[in-house]
């Protein structure tokens, strides 16, 4: 009797309130429970197909954006197409072609969904190389290309004018830094040696000169580990003919001519022979995250990341004159810029649509 009256006693956990029963109470304690438990979940299941769905969410095969509802369906019909496609390459000999991100070999089918993939990382990476850079120029002196004296930003585009025309109303001497073609003076920078008649002339410089203490300061700002092994004077006379005649149109439009010295990385040093020769060229631009133009960066460290070493280890990077002119942002579908702007991107990373509104001054090769 004892026995009974202990089991009668003993309780145990309901499994949904998790109370502690009698156990002659449990079932049908538990019964209850159940069936508030199914009403429950009854009642959310009514709220939920109640409520109007608008909520978008993209399609993971073609990204487009379907409301909650028609996803399942219409993520069906995407999921049969590409299998579709697959199937048909697989029958076939599938064509390979490279990524003009990572050059990884990747199938037609797959190809635009992989390049969104390393386009959105390339402007991920693009970001965290310049959300910690802050563009001082305040302090910053830049040397005068008559005079080559030294004046900080705000007073060198007055005092490069004044230059200018001392410069021009000056009489024509055959070894004075003009080049008179088809009866028309064209000033070129005053520390240029034009000794040589030759279209292009290329100067390594002296490393204790104030021209390469210039460059190689601005190159170890942000990548000061790095050695130099040379500075090259590149001078393209024709190159540089069109950039005079874009500065010159920046000049009546702005008043100024917002010239700036820029870096542009080359991947391979046969790239900087190129654009040493005929410019450079849009055309070959790869990577292209805020536009289909020539990337240039404020800072030396930015372009290093988009170059590479040869096989003797060396990487070629430009140091140029780029002219700003206004910048709006971009993407990877900009060929050309947007109307009454001159460049896209902005603060460090500045794109051009002109292969002459940048001029490849000084080569610089380094480790």
């Amino acid at each position: 009797k004892s026995v009974n009256e202990e089991l009668d006693n003993e309780k145990i956990p309901c499994e949904f309130c998790n109370d502690q029963i009698n156990v002659n109470d449990w079932n049908s304690h538990a019964e209850q429970c159940a069936d508030a438990h199914r009403r429950r979940i009854e009642n959310l299941k009514n709220g939920i197909d109640n409520e109007p769905m608008n909520i978008l969410v993209p399609c993971e095969y073609c990204n487009k954006q379907i409301s909650v509802q028609d996803l399942e369906w219409h993520t069906r019909q995407c999921d049969d197409e590409y299998q579709r496609q697959r199937q048909i390459l697989q029958n076939n000999e599938t064509d390979f072609i490279s990524c003009e991100y990572c050059n990884a070999q990747v199938s037609i089918v797959e190809w635009e969904l992989h390049v969104n993939g390393c386009t959105a990382a390339e402007r991920q990476i693009l970001g965290d190389l310049t959300k910690h850079i802050v563009v001082d120029s305040s302090n910053e002196s830049i040397p005068c290309e008559y005079c080559n004296k030294c004046y900080s930003t705000q007073r060198i585009e007055s005092h490069q004018k004044r230059c200018r025309r001392k410069e021009t109303s000056s009489t024509f001497q055959p070894n004075a830094l003009h080049d008179e073609v088809f009866g028309v003076i064209h000033t070129f920078p005053k520390h240029w040696d034009l000794s040589s008649l030759d279209n292009l002339t290329r100067y390594i410089l002296d490393h204790t000169t104030e021209e390469y203490k210039f460059v190689a300061n601005k190159f170890h700002k942000t990548l000061p580990s790095n050695h130099i092994i040379q500075i090259e004077r590149i001078q393209n006379r024709r190159w540089y003919r069109q950039y005079d005649a874009h500065k010159e149109d920046f000049i009546e439009r702005y008043g100024q001519s917002t010239e700036r010295w820029l870096f542009h990385g080359c991947r391979k040093s046969e790239s900087a022979e190129a654009i040493i020769r005929d410019c450079f060229n849009r055309s070959h631009a790869v990577n292209c995250a805020v536009g289909q133009g020539i990337y240039f960066a404020t800072q030396a460290m930015i372009s290093h990341g988009y170059t590479q070493p040869d096989a003797n280890r060396l990487r070629h990077m430009f140091m140029a004159r780029v002219l700003i002119g206004r910048t709006t942002g971009g993407s990877p579908s900009t060929r050309i810029c947007p109307p009454g702007f001159d460049t896209t991107g902005g603060e460090n990373v500045f794109v051009t649509y002109h292969d002459a509104q940048a001029y490849g001054e000084y080569l610089i090769v380094y480790k």
